[in-house]
């Protein structure tokens, strides 16, 4: 998938160096431990239509070569050129599933609401 930031059409690669920045950009801090949660953030903020998880993506998949100014304004450039950021969102999303770095994470993401479910403790009555 290819992005015009800048006046360049820029490949955007969803491999191991973007899973490496989205982490370093959504970190959790669990007991003083800190877990990178950059693909499911992403994946959860594309379902969401989060637009500064969009633009966290795109940087990522430049592996941030760009400043993240110039992401937003493509990103905006986008928005007005196409009448809205929904093809955006749909395109990002599927070239994100596309990648085998990314299928795992995507695979467990989507089947984690089914586990949740199902190993929950019916409640009892007091």
């Amino acid at each position: 998938m290819e992005m015009k930031i800048n006046g360049k059409d820029v490949k955007l690669k969803f491999g191991v160096k973007f899973c490496r920045i989205m982490d370093e950009k959504h970190k959790i801090d669990y007991e003083g431990m800190q877990f990178g949660m950059g693909v499911v953030n992403a994946l959860l903020g594309l379902e969401q239509k989060n637009v500064s998880v969009l633009s966290d993506i795109i940087d990522a998949a430049t592996k941030s070569e760009y400043h993240q100014d110039d992401v937003d304004d493509a990103i905006e450039d986008y928005a007005e050129r196409e009448g809205g950021l929904k093809k955006l969102f749909e395109q990002v999303k599927s070239e994100m599933g596309k990648s085998p770095v990314v299928q795992e994470t995507e695979k467990a993401f989507k089947n984690a609401p089914n586990d949740t479910k199902t190993n929950q403790k019916k409640p009892t009555k007091a």
